[in-house]
């Protein structure tokens, strides 16, 4: 990592000493940054996989720290917004780019597949079935193309 990168980053200028203008990011992906698709995938997953014992913790703070808090409004809460998150990360991921395809490729296994089939089963209580359609294409294309 080279340190200069990251602050020049953060240069007022963004011209050369020509007066040219110089691009102050490009996008190239690489496997620690959170615009690939790599990402993406790891953190509908881990979301979804995590969220029990991240509710549990979150739930017993708030219900210790104000034992009159309805705590079934906020286990709500937190998980809609959960879910959210999820999708909008998992939503990222193209099925008819090649590049988005051997990365779900890579990282599809049994988690990620729980984790489709969790977010599925939560938007079909919600009934936000144009989510659950989407999600559904996911999962049948990990389904039929392994």
């Amino acid at each position: 990592m080279d340190i200069n990168k990251i602050f020049g980053a953060f240069n007022s200028s963004s011209r050369d000493d020509d007066g040219f203008g110089q691009p102050t990011f490009l996008h190239t992906y690489k496997d620690d940054e959170e615009n690939h698709p790599k990402y993406y995938v790891r953190m509908f997953t881990k979301l979804i996989l995590n969220y029990t014992n991240y509710n549990k913790q979150l739930i017993d703070f708030f219900g210790k720290s104000d034992p009159g808090l309805d705590v079934a409004e906020i286990t709500q809460t937190g998980e809609h917004m959960l879910y959210q998150r999820a999708y909008q990360y998992i939503t990222q991921i193209d099925i008819h780019d090649e590049y988005h395809i051997k990365i779900l490729f890579e990282e599809a296994n049994s988690k990620l597949k729980e984790a489709l089939n969790k977010s599925l089963k939560f938007f079909e209580g919600e009934e936000e079935y144009e989510k659950c359609a989407i999600l559904k294409k996911y999962l049948d294309f990990l389904n039929f193309s392994s």
